[in-house]
């Protein structure tokens, strides 16, 4: 069994593990801010109840209690957290993100169609079961075991107690297979028994895509997903896709048996017959949809749902390719779109009724594409992204649709995305391309504009006015050159917060209130370590995955002039990797028997992950049972000297 803890997964566990600001610390929402959020409503029909019927439609059941708990009798699903949410908008939420997250609310066991239901709101993404002739086959299993469980007893107490013969996972983010073992035992999956199906590519992309970067994506993933902050009209209310619960359930990555290497690829699962489509390189690099004959269902991943997605994820990743997103929407329009009746996304509610999907599908598509094609097009004008971001807007046939909202992804940050993906994070203006770093600017900045009390001064003025993206903007260089001056810091928070409260985004409203808490408390201190999650990442990883982590844990100026040569073996894996620094780069080689090493290491994988989560019980691994070397160990000290840990609360709002 492998197990891996992706940043998305992490978010989720992270959930609630900080201490949250006291909601007297926040502020009320400003005159001008209430007048922002009150003209949502002139521009947006809020009469129009046709999501609410789909949402509430084949409703069953909920959770008698409203909680999940883990298996060590931690809640992990709290669904009162969000009870809230009820009622006209509060002044300090966008009225539309309002709307969107009580219909979010919505939570429980769905009939979608004959043989179809959906689990909603237990987690940020929905697990839907397909029932069969004998069982049942999962869909997106959900974050975490515990949740996925819940869902699926769900199921058998309403729709019938079978078993589960097989999951699909439609592509590589945490919250649609992390929570796996909670419907299927990992060893059914690894004898072939329950089938685990996956889009070509799925297990590398799930692994990659998290590794290297971990460390900074979950420090970003804290602030897109809200995790510190209070349940409540001040602070995190909905993320968009759905609901962030606390989070401390088993999420597991586990490897494949079937995969699907191209569209209309078909399967017939115990009486059940699916055409699968390949779409990558959208919103996560494997993906797929699929669609199902009997049932005229189309199950469309997170390619269309209702909310615009993001082209850039604001927690970091690869840029992906709004072009392809809106062609593989249009190829999945051509290949099942006259013959679909109910569109079910991976996030938020289906959609019934031919017309009704096949509108949906072709605005979602219009979305990307319109968002690609004008970006391209005022980029070839001269704009750069800030300007683009500034001029562009949706015409009004897919700006004032629902499902095509600000929800999650805004198309302000959209349009960058897809500048930086042609082009890169350069405008073109030599003065933009080596300038000072943000410290060495800022105090150049607040010297020039006559010191820190007058740039405060006007700054308040300017937040008077309610220009709150300026007094953000230019409160950074005071907070950038003097970190201590915390009245510039309660100001800009001020400022973050008002943003916030104007956003119709679930997650920049998180990142705008994460960033005024951290300005008014501090950043949150915790231990430094090695991956920002410690030994159970490690164990989770292959070897080659762990020297790549390594790689870029080195200190390049501590190892620069050293030369190492170690080698480990893994006898259970059958594995025997060369490890050699030079030049300040770690190397990593299997097929290079023959080089005679300074220090050769046999030991289990979970040995050497438990060394690098704990150095300090480094000696007594060395000499417990089943570990062996040869050669002088202090080169394998010296190696460890090299690797800096990693601090996984590192700054964002203060230098």
């Amino acid at each position: 069994m492998n197990q891996t803890i992706t940043t998305f997964a992490m978010a989720t566990l992270l959930l609630g593990s900080l201490q949250s600001f006291s909601q007297e610390q926040a502020k009320p929402a400003s005159a001008e801010t209430k007048k922002v959020n009150e003209s949502v409503y002139t521009t947006l029909n809020f009469l129009d109840t046709t999501e609410w019927v789909d949402a509430r439609k084949g409703f069953i059941a909920t959770l008698d209690s409203g909680l999940i708990y883990n298996p060590q009798g931690k809640v992990v699903v709290r669904e009162s957290d969000y009870e809230f949410i009820s009622g006209k908008a509060p002044a300090s939420v966008n009225p539309a993100l309002w709307r969107h997250a009580q219909i979010n609310n919505l939570n429980g066991l769905f009939k979608i169609a004959e043989g179809i239901y959906q689990v909603r709101s237990f987690d940020i993404a929905n697990i839907a079961f397909i029932s069969t002739n004998t069982g049942y086959i999962v869909v997106d299993p959900l974050t975490n075991a515990s949740a996925s469980k819940a869902a699926f007893d769900l199921v058998k107490k309403y729709a019938g107690d079978k078993p589960v013969i097989a999951v699909i996972t439609t592509h590589s983010h945490g919250d649609h297979y992390g929570g796996i073992e909670g419907v299927a035992a990992a060893a059914d999956i690894a004898s072939g028994k329950v089938k685990f199906i996956t889009p070509k590519g799925f297990y590398e992309e799930a692994v990659s895509e998290n590794v290297l970067l971990g460390n900074a994506m979950l420090r970003r993933a804290g602030y897109q997903f809200g995790s510190s902050l209070p349940r409540n009209e001040y602070g995190q209310i909905d993320v968009g896709l759905g609901k962030a619960f606390l989070g401390g359930g088993k999420t597991s990555l586990l490897q494949p048996n079937v995969e699907i290497s191209k569209t209309n690829e078909t399967l017939n699962i115990d009486g059940v017959d699916f055409v699968f489509q390949l779409t990558p390189n959208t919103e996560a690099p494997a993906e797929l949809t699929f669609y199902l004959p009997a049932r005229k269902v189309f199950f469309g991943a997170e390619l269309v749902t209702h909310s615009l997605h993001n082209i850039l994820t604001p927690r970091g990743a690869k840029t992906r390719d709004a072009r392809a997103w809106a062609h593989y929407i249009d190829e999945a329009i051509d290949l099942f779109g006259d013959k679909t009746e109910i569109v079910v996304p991976a996030h938020t509610w289906p959609v019934y009724g031919h017309a009704k999907s096949l509108d949906f599908l072709e605005k979602q598509r219009d979305l990307y594409k319109y968002i690609h094609d004008q970006t391209v097009h005022l980029a070839n004008k001269g704009l750069n992204k800030e300007e683009i971001a500034e001029t562009i807007q949706l015409p009004a046939e897919l700006g004032k649709e629902w499902a095509n909202q600000d929800f999650y992804g805004t198309v302000r940050h959209n349009s960058k995305a897809v500048y930086q993906y042609y082009l890169g994070w350069w405008d073109g203006n030599p003065a933009a391309y080596n300038p000072l770093p943000q410290v060495d600017a800022a105090k150049k900045y607040v010297e020039w504009l006559g010191g820190e009390e007058a740039v405060i001064k006007k700054a308040k003025d300017s937040y008077i006015k309610g220009e709150y993206r300026w007094v953000a903007e230019v409160l950074k260089h005071v907070v950038f050159a003097n970190p201590d001056n915390q009245l510039a810091k309660n100001l800009q928070a001020d400022a973050f917060e008002q943003l916030g409260y104007q956003s119709e985004s679930g997650i920049w409203r998180d990142l705008y209130l994460t960033g005024a808490k951290e300005l008014r408390e501090g950043t949150p201190v915790s231990k430094n370590n090695l991956t920002g999650s410690g030994v159970r990442a490690f164990n989770n990883l292959t070897p080659e995955a762990i020297f790549d982590y390594l790689s870029i844990a080195i200190d390049g100026n501590k190892a620069a002039g050293k030369e190492l040569i170690l080698r480990f073996i893994f006898p259970e894996l059958q594995k025997n990797i060369l490890v050699y620094l030079k030049n300040g780069v770690l190397h990593q080689h299997a097929n290079k028997l023959d080089i005679t090493a300074d220090f050769t290491l046999s030991i289990s994988k979970e040995k050497f992950a438990e060394i690098l989560s704990n150095p300090d019980k480094g000696r007594e691994i060395l000499f417990s049972e089943g570990v062996s070397y040869e050669g002088d160990p202090f080169k394998f000290k010296e190696l460890a000297s090299y690797i800096e840990p990693f601090n996984p609360n590192w700054n964002i709002v203060t230098p």
